[in-house]
């Protein structure tokens, strides 16, 4: 990123510079709230997924082991 050393003299052409959406700084913090929010609930979910797979796991390896003992009985 390229960073422009403006003095107080310096003229500035705004119609050359990209146009932006200006928000109020209420919409902005409700954006930032929504945002931590649907972070959240992604933490949660990945959390709640990788105890389902802990879960299912132990069941596997504890249906393994009684397979594994019926077969030296």
């Amino acid at each position: 990123m390229e960073f422009l050393h403006l003095s107080k003299d310096t003229l500035i052409n705004w119609s050359l510079l990209p146009q932006v959406e200006l928000v109020s700084d209420s919409e902005d913090d409700a954006e930032v709230a929504m945002a931590k929010v649907r972070e959240q609930c992604q933490r949660e979910e990945e959390v709640k997924r990788q105890e389902e797979e802990a879960k299912a796991e132990w069941w596997r390896q504890k249906e393994a082991e009684e397979a594994r003992k019926a077969e030296e009985a």
